[in-house]
């Protein structure tokens, strides 16, 4: 959207250029945005959701297949799947055996190096120690995967489809979860 009357807006004190995906620029006043008149932006397009942050999420955070996450539970000792939902979830669904049961709210400040040690959970002290975030579908699962890896974890993965993908592949749940 350029021309000689967004040209002629650009010289208006009330008015500033926004850059917006799929747009060059569209003239937006200034009170609205608060920008100094003549600076460009990117704008959101719109408010987060909790499906637009999931499929950031899968994005950010690569995911493995149930049989894969199967086989590296058998040779890997020092893997950790977490289950990111809440214990009463856990025990109506079932979960990955030996899960740890840690809610995303909870990852929040058990996975922060930087709160009170005696809040940690010392599981997820090794920033690289390969980790395994689920949930029943995945996409909690994934915002999980997320957090640990914004939160510096190297080695995350999302379990594909959650644990529902688990237990339609046939492998054995556990009622709850290990921890």
């Amino acid at each position: 959207m350029n021309g000689p009357i967004v040209e002629q807006l650009k010289t208006y004190p009330l008015w500033t250029d926004v850059s917006i995906k799929g747009f060059d620029y569209l003239p937006v006043q200034s009170a609205i945005t608060r920008a100094p008149v003549g600076e460009s932006f990117a704008l959101s397009s719109a408010p987060k959701t909790f499906t637009r942050m999931a499929e950031e999420a899968h994005r950010a955070v690569p995911s493995i297949k149930p049989a894969d996450l199967q086989r590296r539970l058998q040779e890997e000792a020092n893997l950790l799947v977490i289950d990111v939902r809440d214990a009463a979830d856990i025990a109506q669904t079932g979960a990955v055996p030996g899960a740890a049961n840690i809610s995303y709210g909870a990852l929040t400040y058990l996975a922060d190096n930087e709160v009170l040690e005696s809040w940690r959970d010392p599981r997820l002290a090794d920033r690289a120690r390969p980790i395994v975030t689920t949930c029943i579908l995945g996409p909690l699962g994934a915002l999980g995967g997320k957090l640990l890896h914004d939160m510096g974890f190297t080695n995350v993965q999302i379990l594909e489809g959650g644990v529902q993908a688990w237990i339609e592949a046939g492998l054995p749940a556990a009622k709850n979860g290990s921890g």
